[in-house]
């Protein structure tokens, strides 16, 4: 219980930075580029309520598997899966994007380095 509230506390306050984020900065690299880097945190954060064991799955597979549903999200954008599907919803075209951007990719790799980087200093907690 004590990890599902840890991890529940990180994704409130990662989902707390990508609103604030999204709401005030009008431009900028936090505005273009922060948000994709914390996406795959926040996703993790909320994986890890769901499952907080220490599993390999949850450990090392979870990062990259999340990283590769970012991939898949960005090239159904590049194929433009919201104007086919016929999506009018603002909220759902703005959760699903609508802009394919290979940089949206390396920062999707950011982020599974962040979490990487996030679990080797955890596991090593003395150094």
């Amino acid at each position: 219980m004590k990890k599902r509230l840890r991890y529940f506390i990180l994704f409130l306050a990662l989902l707390l930075t990508e609103i604030l984020t999204g709401a005030f900065l009008k431009g900028g690299f936090i505005r273009a580029y922060g948000g994709d880097v914390l996406v795959l945190p926040l996703l993790y954060a909320f994986f890890r309520i769901l499952f907080p064991g220490t599993d390999c799955f949850t450990e090392k597979i979870l990062p990259f598997l999340l990283f590769l549903l970012g991939v898949c999200v960005e090239l159904l954008q590049g194929l433009h899966i919201a104007d086919r599907l016929h999506i009018t919803s603002r909220l759902i075209r703005i959760i699903v994007g609508s802009t394919f951007d290979v940089w949206d990719i390396g920062c999707y790799f950011a982020g599974m380095l962040l979490i990487y980087a996030f679990l080797f200093f955890k596991s090593h907690k003395s150094l």
